[in-house]
């Protein structure tokens, strides 16, 4: 029995297989090996193979500007886990860009081989489908709980800000972490803000002093008040 193989009997997605059927999946396989930061496949790009991790680590992330292989990880998938068949069943363009976390080994299995997988065994469609089902409530969740996040910030609350505890998947616990450091980041810069405003103020207000005292010493009012005094004590020596 090849690894290959012992991943695909592991895999839940698969379980409904006989040996005989995991080994023709296993031979339709085709197995590829990506160094680290190497990109698999960029957003937008059209899906044409679903991918199991043979080794290594694969990152789901969105990728920066300018920048397509760079970018925070959503998600990171590990040997014997299964990616980008969203694509092969919608059609639509890849959502988010997939790259090597590691030194990595994956094995892909093409559209056509995909979609006759799922016509003739029912049960492995069904495993495909509770696994997206799940992924995407998860996300879901997950969003749910940055759209708090965000009102927080925006209100200040930045005590109420914290990575929730059933975080499973550390690329997101890391999202999640990244998050709340902006807050505390954001917090620490308004309070430096409202001290340099405090300061500027103070700055502000005793030039305003100066100038109003320069302003009356400088009064032909004042001169005048001034050379009288002097007057009346001259008169009083």
């Amino acid at each position: 029995m090849s690894d290959l193989t012992d991943i695909l009997q592991k895999n839940q997605v698969f379980k409904s297989l006989s040996p005989a059927e995991i080994e023709t999946l296993a031979g339709s396989l085709k197995t590829r090996s990506l160094a680290a930061g190497q990109v698999l496949f960029n957003l937008g790009d059209p899906g044409e193979e679903m991918i199991l991790v043979r080794e290594g680590k694969i990152a789901i992330y969105m990728p920066d500007a300018g920048r397509p292989e760079a970018g925070q990880a959503l998600r990171i998938f590990k040997p014997g886990e299964i990616l980008g068949e969203m694509a092969l069943i919608d059609r639509l363009p890849r959502s988010a860009s997939a790259r090597a976390e590691s030194d990595s080994t994956i094995a892909t299995l093409g559209l056509d081989d995909f979609r006759s997988l799922l016509a003739s065994e029912p049960e492995v469609a069904m495993s495909v489908m509770s696994g997206l089902s799940s992924r995407i409530r998860y996300t879901t969740d997950f969003i749910g709980e940055i759209r708090q996040w965000v009102k927080r910030l925006a209100e200040g609350n930045y005590e109420a800000i914290q990575a929730p505890g059933d975080v499973q998947d550390t690329s997101l616990s890391a999202l999640a972490a990244d998050f709340v450091r902006m807050a505390g980041q954001v917090r620490a810069r308004e309070e430096k803000l409202k001290q340099e405003v405090a300061e500027l103020r103070i700055q502000i207000d005793d030039k305003r002093r100066k100038e109003q005292v320069n302003e009356i010493t400088q009064s032909d009012y004042y001169i005048n008040l001034k050379e009288k005094l002097r007057a009346m004590r001259e008169d009083d020596d």
